[in-house]
């Protein structure tokens, strides 16, 4: 509802959904023995990215002129982990 609210002020809005990254925050969970055997049954692309490039090219072209016509969109950077048809983590 954003997007069509404040689209007329010439306001774009766009979400990203990311899965789990490689981090500071998740230094910890990449830890896991069991993240591994989790990754490859869950993860099509079988990794975790990292935020740069991952996310950060995504955010740099939301936010220039050249995505003036991307509205009220979700972008999933994930990995693919939710596609449909993949197991969920309690599956497993």
């Amino acid at each position: 509802t954003m997007a069509l609210e404040l689209g007329k002020y010439n306001i774009r809005c766009n979400a990203i959904n990311p899965g789990i990254f490689k981090s500071e925050i998740t230094a910890g969970l990449m830890k896991k023995d069991w993240l591994d055997v989790v990754t490859s049954k869950t993860v099509p692309l079988g990794t975790f990215g990292t935020s740069d490039p991952a996310l950060t090219t995504l955010v740099r072209y939301l936010a220039h002129d050249c995505s003036a016509y991307v509205n009220g969109n979700s972008f999933v950077v994930d990995a693919g982990a939710t596609l449909p048809g993949i197991p969920i983590w309690s599956s497993l």
